[in-house]
């Protein structure tokens, strides 16, 4: 097991290596969340700038998440991008698209269009339980 002071230190040296942009898929609530308020708080107090896309359905959980990053990671740019079900291909894509859009924009201020990080903690919807979801991922496993 990895030492916390160790994880700590490698936190801090990418919080200072380079601006990021991170998404947050899932981040309004539980590990998504607390996540995200961790990544903040280590480039609020050492590193560059971050753009985070904070994807979600909780538009008011959202707002309250991002007011509290933003106050913790001065000179950031945090976005609330909504989902309303990312269960359905539709909906992933027009997130997908959304976030693209807004990185383009960004290009368009100088900045390069990219994702660095993506958090992927959305609720998942387990068929058969959870050995169901075990035999569905490993089959999909190519060897």
């Amino acid at each position: 097991m990895v030492h916390l002071d160790i994880v700590r230190a490698a936190n801090t040296a990418l919080a200072k290596s380079q601006p990021l942009v991170a998404v947050f898929v899932g981040g309004t609530s539980g590990i998504g969340e607390y996540t995200l308020r961790a990544l903040a708080s280590a480039h609020g107090t050492t590193g560059k700038t971050l753009r985070v896309y904070l994807v979600g359905r909780n538009a008011a959980s959202a707002v309250k998440i991002l007011a509290d990053c933003r106050k913790e990671c001065a000179g950031s740019d945090f976005r609330f991008v909504q989902a309303k079900d990312l269960r359905l291909l539709r909906d992933v894509d027009k997130t997908c698209a959304e976030i693209l859009r807004l990185e383009k924009e960004e290009e368009g201020n100088g900045g390069p269009a990219r994702v660095d990080m993506l958090f992927m903690s959305q609720g998942l919807v387990l068929f058969g339980g959870r050995v169901g979801m075990l035999c569905l991922l490993l089959s999909n496993i190519k060897v």
